[in-house]
């Protein structure tokens, strides 16, 4: 599935030669992994989910950072509600359960108890952010969950993230069916909390 191969479309400096590249590369797999994911999603008990691929309409001059796909519960967008999203930036593919600034318009703020549990019961490592356009993390503490959490609540641009990150010279991108397994074996950990959002 994915490989570090991957990470060449962002050596193009130029829009649209990059544009091509998303396009022509990344938006296959994202294409085929989506589905697979969404199913993943849709067995825990979650509602039926749209996959979306990242478009980058608003982009006339500065090549994109990063891209992805999305996977939510509407087909009329993703950013407004939770939703799931899997991309790439020059140095690392991201998975990430996600709650932006857009969701707090639309949907309540589900039970922060219930939700902290689940994330905390998570097996292994997992990691937090708090802005989707940075790729700064921080590890799944008790604390760090209740500094993100926190910041979601009480600051207009907060947003919550959880998941984890993959760095292309992980030892995983070594092994791409090994990644591939890992990165849906978190899906299915996610689940149960992706699905408490829902609510």
């Amino acid at each position: 599935m994915f490989d570090r191969d991957d990470f060449a479309v962002f050596a193009d400096p130029t829009l649209a030669g990059r544009l091509n590249l998303i396009r022509t590369r990344l938006d296959p797999k994202f294409s085929v992994a989506g589905p697979v994911l969404a199913a993943t999603l849709e067995a825990a008990g979650g509602p039926a989910q749209t996959l979306h691929l990242a478009r980058h309409l608003r982009r006339h001059k500065n090549p994109p950072p990063d891209t992805w796909l999305a996977l939510s519960a509407s087909p009329r967008g993703y950013k407004m509600l939770p939703h799931l999203e899997l991309g790439l930036w020059d140095d690392r593919l991201f998975l990430w359960v996600a709650l932006l600034t857009e969701s707090k318009a639309h949907e309540p703020v589900p039970d922060p108890t219930r939700v902290r549990d689940l994330a905390l019961a998570l097996p292994g490592p997992f990691e937090l952010g708090r802005d989707h356009t940075s790729k700064e993390v921080m590890p799944l503490t008790a604390a760090n969950f209740d500094r993100v959490a926190a910041g979601f609540t009480a600051t207009a641009k907060g947003e919550f993230l959880i998941g984890q990150t993959y760095r292309r010279d992980g030892a995983l991108f070594a092994q791409p069916d090994e990644l591939w397994a890992d990165i849906q074996d978190r899906v299915a950990a996610l689940a149960p909390l992706y699905r408490a959002l829902q609510a």
